[in-house]
């Protein structure tokens, strides 16, 4: 069973310190190595299961798919693992959040029976759901490939703890990831937040869950709370966004067709 401190699932032979100090080139390579760890996983987990499945049983057959790919493959972490790592936090909606003093890199597992969340359409809305354990880790990859960064696959842990889930047994897998620390400078507010999503091609999403919609690719964002981002003295930071690429039908679904030459105005949401 690998151990967490050393051994990620990527392909790339960089640390965290090597990445935010080489050049562009190894920067680009470093982030392609860890989205394509994502984009493998996702692959291996969504496995056979049908897509005209429900939601309910794409869960369970994923589920089975995430258990079985991560003991075939020796990514199980031992859940003493954790013992060594300082708790930063035990209250987000998606992650333990756990400090690796060894390699200062931020530790965090998904809850039980919990995979994040990702935007959904919903009756021409922006809305959001529950993510599938593969839809949360496409989750992780779009974000290395809108944003780069620094966003580690680590593996797969299974505590007793309950799950969160209503109906689902305990014991569920959970996800493993780390993060580089980054050092806050100052506080990322809501006009700060707003210029760089329109720095970014960004247009704001009123009436939805702080979201926001690039039409140049589709990508969506919801959730983009001040508490999701750092502000570095290197610039702004984004963390654990919930993003998805939506399709055309999608767009429309979701009420997204806009006049995108009109005026991105500042809309606040604190």
């Amino acid at each position: 069973m690998p151990n967490p401190s050393s051994n990620p699932i990527d392909s790339s032979t960089s640390d965290g310190d090597s990445h935010s100090n080489g050049s562009q080139s190894t920067i680009t390579s470093f982030s392609e190595n860890q989205r394509k760890a994502f984009e493998n996983a996702a692959k291996a987990i969504v496995g056979e299961s049908s897509t005209c499945s429900s939601d309910s049983t794409s869960f369970r057959s994923e589920i089975g798919n995430l258990e079985s790919w991560a003991s075939d493959k020796a990514f199980l972490i031992p859940e003493e693992n954790f013992d060594d790592f300082d708790l930063v936090s035990d209250s987000t909606s998606e992650h333990q959040v756990f400090l690796r003093q060894a390699d200062s890199r931020v530790v965090k597992r998904t809850l039980a029976g919990v995979y994040g969340q990702i935007p959904v359409p919903n009756s021409g809305k922006l809305d959001r759901r529950n993510a599938r354990p593969s839809e949360y880790l496409k989750r992780m990859a779009l974000q290395l490939a809108v944003f780069g960064g620094d966003i580690s696959l680590e593996g797969v842990t299974v505590s007793d703890k309950p799950s969160m889930v209503l109906f689902e047994p305990a014991g569920r897998p959970s996800f493993v990831i780390s993060q580089r620390w980054y050092e806050r400078a100052a506080t990322a507010t809501d006009e700060i937040i707003h210029n760089f999503w329109v720095r970014e091609g960004f247009r704001a999403v009123p009436q939805s869950y702080f979201g926001w919609y690039r039409p140049e690719d589709r990508v969506v964002i919801v959730d983009a709370k001040p508490d999701n981002f750092i502000l570095t003295d290197a610039g702004l930071v984004p963390i654990d966004l919930q993003m998805s690429q939506f399709s055309e039908c999608e767009v429309e679904e979701a009420g997204l067709r806009g006049d995108v030459d009109a005026p991105v105005i500042f809309i606040p949401r604190s």
